[in-house]
C-alpha cells in the first residue's frame, strides 16, 4: 500500500511539473529529481522481490 502511494505521488508530482509554467532551469532541476527518485523507487521495488 505504501509503495503504491509513493508511485502515485511521484507520478502526480511529475505531471504537475510538466504542466506548470515557471522558470525553465528550476523546472528542469525538479523534473530530473523526480525522474531519478522514480527510477530509484522502481529499482528498490524490484530488488525487494525474491529472485525466484
Amino acid at each position: 500500500m505504501l509503495v503504491t502511494l509513493l508511485y502515485l505521488f511521484c507520478i502526480t508530482n511529475l505531471v504537475k511539473i510538466l504542466m506548470e509554467k515557471t522558470n525553465t532551469i528550476y523546472k528542469d532541476i525538479r523534473f530530473w529529481l523526480v525522474i531519478i527518485s522514480l527510477f530509484l523507487l522502481i529499482w528498490m521495488t524490484l530488488q525487494s522481490y525474491p529472485a525466484g
